[in-house]
């Protein structure tokens, strides 16, 4: 599974991009296991996870560049 500390994400999105990629072979944010839900100042305050289980790669992860997911256990 991985974790979200919303404290260091900046909302970007790259994460879901990074998914969506692995799930489908595209970049669409729609297709991803992970949410990230920003305000108005695209400021995230949640996230969501979905069928994350399955994926062995956490490309997620890998394209935090502010460390913001971990994978843990």
């Amino acid at each position: 599974m991985v974790k979200v500390n919303l404290d260091a994400c900046s909302g970007c999105k790259r994460c879901m991009l990074a998914c969506s990629f692995y799930r489908t072979g595209g970049f669409n944010t729609r297709f991803s296991s992970i949410k990230i839900y920003t305000d108005l100042g695209h400021r995230p305050v949640a996230f969501s996870l979905d069928a994350c289980t399955d994926c062995k790669e956490h490309y997620c992860v890998e394209f935090c560049t502010l460390r913001a997911l971990e994978v843990y256990s």
